[in-house]
C-alpha cells in the first residue's frame, strides 16, 4: 500500500481475536505497531526539534560544523505574525521567540535574519495583553529563563519591553531566591533541568554521564557557555559538545544545531508507548502481549523501576507520573509491581509528579489512581477529588503536562471505574466530535486527539451508557482516523508541555496506533 492511501474503510471479515483472520486494514495497522514499538526507546526518543533549545544552543554553543544549518532551520520556523512555536497557545510563544531573536541577531549573517528579528520584536510586543497577569499555566522555567532572555536582549542593544514581564521578572527573583538557599545542586534534578535561568558557575557536579546537564540541550549550552574559557573544564566541555551532538538524533530534522527540548526520554518513550496499548485494552491481546519488542520493554522498564520510581530517563530523577504509568504496564503485563511505590507520591487528595511542586497534576493521580484500580485498591477518595474538579460541562481542562482538554478529559475518563459518575463528561465528548468524524482543542481536529477520545469512547462499549451514541461516534472516528492515516507516517503536532512545547512522535503514534488497532479489531 502507498503512504499516500488511506486504509480500507469495510473489510470482508470481523476478527475479535487472534485465532481470526485479520482485516487487511488490521494487518497494516498492527505490523505498524509493532514496529513503532520496536523503535520505542531508540537514539533516546524522538521528538521535533526546539526552536528554544536550538536558539540557545546557536547563540552559546553552536556545533562544530558552523551555526548555518541552524540558522537556516530557525529563519524558516517563523510565522507569518512574527512569532515562533505553536500559534494555539499564545503564552509558550514569547520565550522561543526572544530566544530565536537572541540567536538570529548574533549569529545571522544577512537581511534575512534582520528582517526576522524585527519582526519577531514586534510580535513580542504584540504580546502585552497576555501577561498582565502570572497565570498559571507557564512552560517549565519560564519563570527564570524569560528574565535571563531579557536581561541578553537588554545586554545587546534590543528594543524589548522588559516592563509587560514584570509579574514574571518577580516571580523568578523569588524562584531564585529559593535555589540561592540550597547548599548543594545534584544532576538529574528540576533545578538542574533549568540551569539557563539561574546558573552562573559552571559545576562540574551538575553534568550526566553521557555529557548533559538537566539532560537539556538548552541547560547544556548555557553551562558550555559559562565554562568555554575555564582551561581547568575543557575535557567537561567537550563532553557537553559531544551530548548536545548526539542530542540530535533525538529529533525528526537531523541538521547540525538543532536539538530537541529534552533528551533523552527513552524510558518515557518506553512506559508510554506500552502505556497506550493498555488504555486500548491490547497489552494482554495475543497479537501483542509476547511480541518480543513488548517483552524487551517491559524488561527494561522492571529493571529501571527503583524503590524511588522511575522519571523519563536513568538520568533523571523519578516522578510520579512516569511511575504510575509504568507500574499500570508492569501490573496488567503480570509482571511485579510494587504499589508502595507508587504511594510515595500520595499527597492528601492527588499525586504529585516532582517533590515542592506548586500546582498539582491532574492526569498524574488518574495515572496513579489506574495503577491503583489494576490490584484492586479502593480509589474512590481520589475519583471524587477528580470528579470535583470537573468543569461544569463535564471536561477537565487544564493539566501541567499537556494543553489539549481532550487528553487531560480522557485520562481522567479512563481513570474512573463507575462510567456513571461521568455522565455529562460523556455527553459532553460526544457533542464535542467534529463533522469529520474526528476532536480537536483549538479549532481544528487531529489525529492523537481523536485518538484520546476515541480510547475512552471504546473503553464505555457495554458499560449501558449512551450506547447508539458511542456506536456511531466510534464509526465515525474510526473513518476519520482511517481517511487520515498515513502508514509508518508520524504525527507532529506539538502539545506537550516541557521548557518548550514539543510533541514526543512515538508516544502520540502509539496512541494514535492502538485506538485505531482497536477499532479494527471491534468492527462488525
Amino acid at each position: 500500500m502507498s503512504s499516500t492511501q488511506a486504509l480500507p474503510l469495510n473489510p470482508d471479515q470481523n476478527p475479535s481475536g487472534a485465532s481470526k483472520a485479520l482485516t487487511p486494514a488490521a494487518k497494516i495497522i498492527l505490523e505498524d505497531l509493532r514496529g513503532l514499538i520496536a523503535d520505542l526507546g531508540k537514539d533516546g526518543g524522538l521528538s521535533n526539534g526546539s526552536v528554544y533549545d536550538t536558539a540557545m544552543v546557536v547563540r552559546l554553543a553552536p556545533p562544530e560544523e558552523g551555526p548555518e544549518a541552524a540558522v537556516e532551520w530557525l529563519l524558516q520556523q517563523q510565522h507569518a505574525d512574527g512569532g515562533w512555536d505553536n500559534p494555539k497557545v499564545l503564552r509558550a510563544r514569547d520565550m522561543p521567540t526572544l530566544a530565536a531573536v537572541l540567536a538570529l541577531h548574533v549569529r545571522g549573517k544577512d537581511e534575512r535574519a534582520k528582517r526576522a528579528v524585527e519582526r519577531g520584536l514586534e510580535f513580542i510586543r504584540q504580546q502585552r495583553p497576555y501577561w498582565t497577569v502570572l497565570p498559571e499555566d507557564l512552560l517549565v522555567g519560564v519563570e527564570m529563563n524569560l528574565p535571563r532572555l531579557l536581561d541578553a536582549a537588554v545586554d545587546l542593544g534590543l528594543d524589548v519591553p522588559v516592563d509587560q514581564y514584570a509579574a514574571v521578572i518577580e516571580d523568578g527573583k523569588r524562584r531564585r531566591e529559593k535555589l540561592g538557599r540550597l547548599k548543594q545542586f545534584f544532576p538529574g534534578t528540576p533545578p538542574a533541568l533549568t540551569f539557563e535561568g539561574w546558573g552562573t558557575e559552571p559545576d562540574p557536579a551538575l553534568m550526566d554521564p553521557d555529557g548533559g546537564i538537566g539532560p537539556c540541550p538548552a541547560a547544556t549550552a548555557a553551562w558550555i557557555d559559562l565554562a568555554k574559557d575555564r582551561p581547568e573544564l575543557q575535557e567537561h566541555v567537550a563532553r557537553a559538545r559531544r551530548y548536545l551532538k548526539a542530542s540530535e538524533a533525538g529529533t525528526d530534522v537531523r541538521l547540525p544545531g538543532v536539538v530537541p527540548a529534552t533528551w533523552r526520554i527513552d524510558l518515557m518513550e518506553q512506559g508510554w508507548g506500552l502505556f497506550a496499548v493498555l488504555c486500548a485494552g491490547l497489552l494482554d491481546h495475543p497479537l501483542l502481549a509476547d511480541d518480543e519488542n513488548v517483552q524487551k520493554h517491559l524488561d527494561v522498564l522492571e529493571k529501571a523501576l527503583s524503590r524511588g520510581g522511575i522519571g523519563f530517563t536513568k538520568y533523571f530523577m523519578p516522578d510520579g507520573d512516569d511511575t504510575a504509568v509504568v507500574l499500570a504496564v508492569l501490573k496488567a503485563a503480570k509482571r511485579p509491581a510494587d504499589m508502595k511505590i507508587l504511594r510515595q507520591y500520595e499527597r492528601g487528595q492527588h499525586f504529585f509528579t516532582y517533590p515542592q511542586e506548586t500546582h498539582p497534576s491532574l492526569t498524574t493521580t488518574a495515572h496513579a489512581v489506574m495503577a491503583l484500580n489494576l490490584v484492586g485498591e479502593n480509589t474512590e477518595q481520589w475519583v471524587r477529588a477528580m470528579l470535583d474538579m470537573r468543569a461544569a460541562d463535564g471536561r477537565w481542562l487544564l493539566d501541567k503536562w499537556q494543553i489539549s482538554w481532550l487528553y487531560t478529559t480522557a485520562q481522567v475518563m479512563l481513570s474512573i471505574p463507575d462510567p456513571h459518575l461521568m455522565r455529562n463528561s460523556v455527553e459532553t465528548l460526544l457533542d464535542e466530535q467534529k463533522q469529520d468524524g474526528g476532536w480537536g482543542a483549538a479549532g481544528h481536529t487531529t489525529t492523537v486527539e481523536t485518538a484520546f477520545a476515541a480510547l475512552v469512547l471504546h473503553s464505555l462499549r457495554g458499560k449501558g451508557l449512551h450506547e447508539e451514541r458511542i456506536h456511531g461516534a466510534l464509526a465515525r472516528a474510526n473513518k476519520y482516523l482511517r481517511s487520515n492515516y498515513r502508514p509508518f507516517v508520524l504525527n507532529q503536532e506539538p502539545l506537550w508541555i516541557g521548557k518548550a512545547l514539543y510533541c514526543p512522535f512515538r508516544m502520540d503514534r502509539a496512541f494514535e496506533l492502538s485506538a485505531m488497532l482497536a477499532l479494527a479489531l471491534a468492527e462488525d
